[in-house]
């Protein structure tokens, strides 16, 4: 198995290098390959499209479902993903719902924050800390 990095997810969703593109589907389509996606790589692409490609949640929330798809791909918790893709299509903040996701994965009661659409997409699991 072989991890990837953001920029060649990057380059795999935007396809704005026609080269690097080329190299990404040429590695994906290597017979018997997988390739590990971790979260903060998926919370860094999410960070890139919106901010740097101007995407959409919704976009980015699409550009995420293709990656799903993917059979190669293999994730950290695609459960995890599938629901954080949901709470971003309702507003949310990926990068939040998978911190908040991995929190209560790890058995945590609750999450000290002071992020104020966390504490209210998340009450009583969220807390302002003191």
């Amino acid at each position: 198995m072989t991890g990837i990095d953001t920029n060649v997810l990057i380059r795999y969703l935007a396809q704005d290098d026609e080269m690097q593109l080329r190299a990404v589907l040429a590695m994906l389509l290597k017979k018997n390959a997988t390739f590990f996606v971790p979260d903060l790589v998926l919370v860094e692409v999410d960070w890139v499209l919106s901010t740097l490609y101007h995407w959409t949640p919704d976009e980015v929330a699409e550009a995420f479902g293709r990656l799903l798809t993917v059979h190669n791909l293999i994730f950290e918790d695609e459960g995890r993903i599938r629901g954080a893709l949901r709470a971003l299509r309702q507003g949310a903040d990926l990068s939040d719902e998978l911190i908040v996701d991995r929190c209560r994965d790890m058995g945590c009661k609750s999450l000290a924050s002071f992020d104020k659409g966390m504490l209210k997409r998340h009450r009583g699991f969220v807390v302002t800390p003191g």
